[in-house]
């Protein structure tokens, strides 16, 4: 039964990254008995005029299907997308909810790339012919209005939020959901204040968007060799240093020749 009450602001907040199993943390965390998730991307925090002129009694209004769970988030990865200048949209967070705990995933940036790039092929946004590196080499990174790479520079794009959140915020790997998904679940119930004693019945079947596939992807493209990802390497490589520091944290698991 809906509650009468004023839809409440959220406790907790998946800021990222895009294409990264975020749809599949969203969706489990709000099976939770005291957890209610809305059901789609809000694109608050990141989007200035919605911010600015619809306000917060619109925001709220986006969880008008809470029944008095304790615990309410929404998942918008364009959160800590880099284009969306995660300065700003962390301090928008900082300023509505100031008690928010934040959760992060984050995908081999290179992967995450090519996912993106499937994911815009689907929506026509991009040639069904479109080869990564092709477009990587032609457009320059800070001009890309998809983010293709600027969008897997994460210590960039996190280093606002530890900055103003601090221990609310939580990172977690892509990589550990493929090896533990139980764990990382429970993980983030523990950061969001939700017992850890509930798992869904299908929490093990991950399913990840545009995930490449033996020899091509849903499209035909091709997955990526060991060459594309030597070449595209050095677009992260700065960034991966910083955030193995950052997360303290060994990320060679990325390096192009043990993807």
């Amino acid at each position: 039964m809906t509650s009468s009450r004023e839809p409440p602001l959220p406790t907790f907040l998946i800021i990222g990254a895009q294409k990264s199993a975020t749809r599949w943390l969203r969706f489990n965390l709000g099976l939770h008995p005291d957890v209610y998730a809305a059901a789609n991307e809000v694109q608050f925090f990141n989007n200035g005029p919605r911010f600015r002129d619809l306000g917060v009694s619109w925001y709220r209004s986006q969880f008008d299907g809470w029944s008095g769970e304790p615990i309410v988030g929404e998942a918008t990865p364009g959160y800590m997308f880099w284009r969306h200048q995660p300065p700003i949209c962390s301090e928008r967070i900082r300023l509505v909810v100031p008690e928010v705990r934040l959760v992060a995933i984050l995908r081999n940036p290179i992967d995450r790339a090519h996912s993106a790039m499937l994911h815009h092929i689907a929506r026509n946004a991009l040639a069904p012919d479109s080869d990564l590196l092709d477009i990587v080499r032609r457009t320059p990174v800070d001009r890309d209005p998809l983010g293709l790479i600027s969008g897997g520079w994460y210590a960039e794009s996190l280093e606002p939020f530890r900055q103003r959140f601090g221990d609310q915020l939580l990172v977690v790997l892509h990589d550990d959901v493929g090896d533990d998904a139980r764990g990382v679940y429970d993980r983030a119930l523990r950061h969001i204040g939700a017992r850890p004693d509930f798992a869904p019945a299908d929490l093990e079947q991950v399913r990840f968007s545009y995930r490449d596939r033996p020899s091509t992807d849903a499209n035909g493209t091709r997955r990526l060799t060991v060459a594309q990802r030597r070449e595209l390497h050095p677009y992260f490589a700065d960034d991966i240093s910083r955030l193995a520091k950052m997360l303290d944290r060994d990320l060679s698991i990325w390096d192009p020749d043990r993807a």
